[in-house]
């Protein structure tokens, strides 16, 4: 897939976040196989938050060793909240390149 995916290309304009395309601008590929068809992507995006959890655990147990459990809470929401809308959008993705194969044919002439 070469096309963007989303209107917007800043996953940070809160507003268009989730605004897709239909289809892909360069090769015409559906990207919306099925209505609901992004729900799954909400395990992909699950996988990251644990991932980026375990990591800011790590970190904070390496520099900070005595810290609370307060302290971890408050910096593992933070960090979660910063990067949920790039999350989003490349939970998105991924769902869409596991179950969609890429089909050079599909190409625009």
């Amino acid at each position: 897939m070469q096309g963007d995916m989303f209107i917007d290309r800043n996953p940070y304009h809160l507003k268009t976040m989730s605004k897709m395309h239909s289809h892909c601008p360069n090769c015409g590929l559906n990207f919306e196989p099925e209505p609901g068809y992004y729900y799954g992507a909400m395990y992909v995006s699950y996988a990251f938050t644990i991932a980026v959890s375990v990591a800011v655990f790590l970190f904070y147990w390496v520099l900070f060793p005595n810290f609370s459990a307060l302290t971890f809470i408050i910096a593992d929401t933070l960090v979660l909240a910063a990067i949920a809308p790039y999350t989003f959008r490349t939970a998105r993705a991924i769902w869409l390149n596991i179950f969609v194969k890429y089909d050079a044919g599909l190409k625009k002439k």
